[in-house]
């Protein structure tokens, strides 16, 4: 065999055991290249690999989403050091408890859940889509979508069934025109598709009402049971490398409703919408 098949050859093997977080035009490094590379994880993950040809597929993700559960841990060690040093406590940052983005808005106002673990959406009493947050977060639900804010107030995220969208496209620039009400000097990132079919917005701005800088990351991607669903995080931008791990884990989390089994349906909890 020639040099330059096995070089062939081990590229090939390179891409095909990467994980399935890998995308085409994604923004690199911090909570927004987490995001896009954890984006619709889950069992779904493990289904793609073995239609490829992975074999292991199945075992490698557990064995990420293990890894990634650790770096999830270390960096909550991490972040509470970090809050005691000049740097934080000198620095202004935003209280999501108090103002919440108006991101991916599509239900009425919506009432705490005081249950941790996971969240699903459901529609005619079956499980659409779902999303494990951090058992620190405190949960909001709806009958179309969870909120839910980090114990520090300085990051946010949203799950929510779209309504009224025809396509992943509008479904993004609708994401981006409620962006465009919360936030000004915006700097959006290259658009970004998830290698398993999410479409991805990402970029910066700067809070209209605090003036704080923040950084996000959003998504749409089919449910798996008709109509489209997205997952946002909005993050203070001086934390942005200090919460990736955890949204990276937190998205591979999401599931879709073709993820979901009878037994997993009876056990999720909070449940979202209508039973």
């Amino acid at each position: 065999m020639t040099k330059l098949q096995i070089l062939g050859l081990t590229a090939l093997a390179v891409l095909m055991l990467a994980p399935d977080a890998w995308a085409r035009g994604a923004v690199s490094g911090g909570m927004r290249g987490a995001a896009v590379g954890g984006m619709m994880g889950g069992s779904s993950g493990a289904a793609t690999g073995a239609k490829i040809g992975v074999v292991t597929g199945a075992a490698q993700g557990a064995a990420q989403r293990s890894q990634d559960r650790n770096s999830m841990d270390a960096e909550t060690q991490a972040r509470a050091q970090y809050y005691t040093t000049p740097a934080y406590q000198n620095a202004q940052y935003s209280n999501y408890n108090e103002a919440p983005p108006e991101v991916m808005v599509t239900s009425p106002a919506a009432v705490p859940v005081t249950t941790s673990g996971e969240a699903v959406i459901r529609i005619a009493g079956k499980p659409v889509v779902g999303i494990t947050y951090p058992s620190d977060w405190k949960q909001k639900a709806s009958e179309n979508r969870v909120t839910a804010v980090s114990a520090d107030g300085h990051a946010w995220s949203v799950l929510a069934i779209l309504q009224g969208v025809k396509d992943k496209q509008a479904a993004i620039t609708q994401t981006k025109q409620q962006l465009e009400k919360y936030l000004k000097d915006i700097d959006y990132d290259d658009p970004t598709e998830t290698t398993r079919g999410a479409l991805m917005v990402t970029g910066s701005g700067k809070s209209i009402k605090s003036g704080v800088e923040v950084v996000f990351a959003a998504g749409v991607f089919d449910s798996g049971a008709g109509p489209l669903a997205g997952a946002a995080f909005v993050v203070d931008k001086g934390l942005e490398d200090n919460y990736k791990a955890t949204v990276k884990y937190t998205c591979e989390t999401i599931r879709g409703a073709k993820d979901f089994t009878e037994q997993t349906t009876e056990v999720a909890k909070p449940v979202v919408g209508n039973k």
